[in-house]
């Protein structure tokens, strides 16, 4: 799942804590995107757009 991180969010599992930082857009575990969404943090991304040179950004 694609999300692009409205706020800071931080995804509390046993053992770890991964920060995203506002701006951010990142392909995440979909359990982490829909906490994300569902706290207001996030917002879904898309698919990434090639560029004109043919790289994805």
């Amino acid at each position: 799942m694609r999300v692009r991180f409205t706020a800071d969010f931080d995804w509390k599992q046993p053992g770890f804590t991964i920060a995203f930082k506002k701006g951010m857009v990142e392909n995440v575990r979909r359990i982490c995107g829909d906490e994300a969404i569902a706290a207001g943090k996030a917002e879904l991304a898309g698919k990434r757009e090639a560029t004109a040179d043919g790289e994805k950004t």
